[in-house]
C-alpha cells in the first residue's frame, strides 16, 4: 500500500507541475466540472483519494501527515456534495475569470501536498 500512496504523491506533484507550466489546462478542468452535475465527479475523486490515504496511512513512515492529507481530501469531497452544483458553479466561474497566476499558485499548493505525501509514505 505504501507504493500506492507514493504513486499518488508523485501523480499530484506531476499534476501540479502541469498546472504551474500550463494554467490553461487547469482552466479547462474548471470548464469541464462547471457543466451540469460534473462537479460530483470531483467530489467522488476526492473521497477515493481520501480512502486510499486513510487505508495506506498505517503502512507509511509518517502516518499522521498522510492521515491529515486524507482529512483534507474528504473534507473537500464533503463540501462539494454538501454545496452541490448550484453553489459551487459561481466559485468555479469566479476562478475561471482569474489570471493564470491563481492556477499556478493552486499548482504550487498541490505540489507541496504531493511532495509531502511522497516523502511521508
Amino acid at each position: 500500500m505504501q507504493i500506492v500512496v507514493k504513486s499518488l504523491g508523485i501523480a499530484l506533484a506531476l499534476m501540479a507541475v502541469v498546472y504551474m507550466l500550463r494554467p490553461d489546462i487547469a482552466k479547462r478542468f474548471v470548464v469541464f466540472f462547471q457543466k451540469g452535475k460534473r462537479i460530483y465527479i470531483d467530489g467522488i475523486i476526492n473521497c477515493i483519494l481520501a480512502a486510499v490515504l486513510f487505508i495506506g496511512a498505517r503502512d507509511c513512515r509518517h502516518p499522521l501527515i498522510i492521515f491529515i492529507c486524507g482529512i483534507v481530501f474528504v473534507a473537500e469531497g464533503f463540501l462539494i456534495f454538501s454545496f452541490g452544483p448550484d453553489k459551487t458553479s459561481p466559485v468555479l466561474e469566479w476562478s475561471y475569470e482569474q489570471s493564470g497566476q491563481l492556477f499556478q499558485f493552486m499548482g504550487l499548493i498541490l505540489g507541496a501536498v504531493g511532495v509531502a505525501i511522497f516523502l511521508s509514505a
